[in-house]
């Protein structure tokens, strides 16, 4: 069972991220989605008034809960409309949003985590969305972070970008070989160090390592980085951004939300965080 974890704060970026996952979900057999909010309220917000002069009783925590717990089945409905047959699990828990994912990724077996990323314009804001590369740092599992613009297309093309350097350091052979193994798609390896020397010994590795997907090899002599891959894969038609937020990766600067805001925002297809 390929089991896809949504978190979800009723955004209409959370929202697009759910849908994604359903339509993911309809092409692959004997999928499940978990929809999982955290509502997280402090000791002190229940001393404490808010700037509303409000304090967070027993009651209203109740209330808030049935409001919550009502919005999940009604987005869960949504889902089902997408795909009928796709199993889905509403959860709602107490704790912070990065333990509570972590805890349920501890419990069962997740594949993927889905999760959208904010857009330009302030209604689409998310909290979710401003944490996902906090949540893709801490967790042991791949993480797809879907665009505000990226619509759901079968996956048939993928880019792994990547600057040819430490390979064996930075390529996540088992996740990849995982991801692969799933989608009869075409891999496209992109060079993002053109205009600097190429290690022969270091790009040999890395066609050793890659060769039972047969890759098609590219180089990008973009001056920004990041605007040489989306403009890549906007040519390619690509459905897919492999990024490898590792040590030695250059992607390792996506642990930066302002870089990888700008990758998500500008790109029009998911990106991929994968690390073993």
């Amino acid at each position: 069972m390929s089991t896809y974890l949504v978190p979800v704060d009723f955004s209409k970026t959370a929202d697009h991220a759910a849908k994604y996952a359903a339509r993911l979900s309809f092409a692959m057999e004997n999928a499940k989605i978990i929809l999982l909010n955290a509502y997280y309220v402090s000791e002190y917000e229940s001393i404490l008034p808010t700037p509303d002069m409000i304090i967070t009783t027993d009651e209203h925590i109740a209330d808030e809960i049935t409001r919550r717990l009502e919005a999940l089945e009604k987005l869960k409905l949504k889902l089902l409309e997408i795909n009928p047959q796709a199993e889905i699990e509403i959860y709602l828990t107490r704790e912070t949003l990065l333990r509570s994912i972590i805890d349920r990724i501890n419990r069962e077996q997740i594949e993927l985590i889905i999760i959208g990323s904010n857009g330009k314009k302030a209604k689409d804001e998310s909290d979710i969305g401003s944490n996902a590369i906090k949540i893709s740092k801490s967790s042991p599992v791949p993480v797809l972070v879907v665009p505000p613009k990226a619509d759901y297309q079968s996956i048939r093309k993928a880019i792994l970008a990547c600057d040819f350097k430490k390979v064996k350091e930075v390529i996540p052979m088992h996740a990849l070989k995982n991801i692969l193994s799933k989608h009869t798609l075409e891999l496209l390896v992109l060079n993002i160090n053109s205009g600097h020397t190429i290690d022969s010994e270091e790009e040999h590795f890395l066609h050793e390592m890659l060769k039972d997907f047969s890759p098609a090899y590219h180089y990008s002599d973009h001056p920004d980085m990041i605007k040489g891959i989306v403009k890549f894969a906007k040519s390619e038609e690509a459905q897919l951004i492999i990024a490898l937020p590792k040590k030695y990766s250059f992607f390792e600067s996506l642990l930066h939300e302002s870089v990888s805001q700008k990758l998500t925002i500008k790109s029009h297809v998911p990106v991929l965080l994968l690390k073993d």
